[in-house]
């Protein structure tokens, strides 16, 4: 696979891309699940979608004590010293809006965002243009943190298909988040709410007894994915299992499960002739 590329050189999503975005969806969430220290688990996450996605110089932030401004919680590729220097007021920024409105952003020319400020100063490092996509970290309704990353300028680039990724990806984060003050809870040990400086919203100090988290969304956001690649598949392939097997490199029966299990009407994909 190209790792900087999740397109094909015509512009296409491949298929193959697709199968490898999903399996490096299940990595991520392998990582997170893992138990390793947060920041140490988040670092590692930015890694992969750098390494394996060409998504660069990933960003993650969450809210300060006062829930008026984000910090830097990890970040990849970046100096650490520069990184502790930058916050984001709610609504400055690309960052800050995507906090304050709870809405994803990308922005397929950032030299042309007059939002973007520029604060990690990326065209220093890159001397060429750049896309850059801010998604919020949410429990329930509460905007807690944003993940972003910036991508070199492609007019084909997927920009929609990386939203979506990251989309998923701060889904895990925030179950993880979630996850983590559960146990503390359960093991009785003392916390004031406030974790490296960052604010733990009242949605996830108290998720545990309001379930203002939802454990299946991580789920439930694979499973759209899973069900969009199929569906593009079924469409390729005129509705025919055997070949839209073949297409996504998998066996007919395990297609014949999914497009059950998901829901998926195959039949109206399918050609007619007369």
């Amino acid at each position: 696979m190209d790792k900087n590329n999740t397109f094909r050189q015509d512009g296409r999503a491949g298929p193959a891309s697709r199968l490898d975005q999903l399996e490096i969806l299940c990595s991520i969430s392998r990582i997170i699940s893992a138990g390793a220290g947060r920041q140490d688990a988040l670092c590692h996450v930015l890694d992969v979608l750098d390494k394996e996605l060409g998504l660069k110089r990933g960003t993650i932030t969450l809210l300060t004590q006062d829930g008026k401004e984000a910090r830097i919680e990890a970040v990849h590729d970046l100096s650490e010293q520069k990184s502790r220097s930058i916050t984001y007021r709610i609504g400055e920024g690309v960052t800050g809006k995507v906090m304050e409105t709870g809405r994803p952003a990308a922005i397929p020319r950032v030299s042309r965002e007059p939002l973007f400020l520029n604060r990690f100063e990326r065209w220093n490092v890159t001397k060429q243009e750049l896309s850059f996509i801010c998604v919020p970290i949410s429990v329930g309704e509460t905007v807690i943190g944003t993940i972003s990353v910036d991508r070199p300028f492609d007019e084909n680039a997927p920009l929609a298909e990386e939203m979506k990724i990251l989309g998923v990806v701060a889904s895990m984060i925030a179950s993880d988040l979630h996850a983590r003050r559960v146990a503390k809870t359960e093991r009785r040990e003392p916390t004031d709410d406030n974790v490296n400086g960052h604010l733990l919203q009242p949605a996830l100090q108290n998720s545990e007894t309001s379930g203002a988290i939802e454990t299946s969304s991580f789920k439930e956001r694979i499973n759209l994915f899973e069900r969009d690649l199929i569906i593009d598949a079924l469409k390729r392939c005129h509705g025919n299992l055997t070949a839209t097997a073949r297409d996504l490199k998998t066996t007919a029966r395990i297609i014949r499960y999914r497009v059950k299990e998901l829901g998926i009407d195959y039949e109206q994909y399918c050609s007619r002739k007369g």
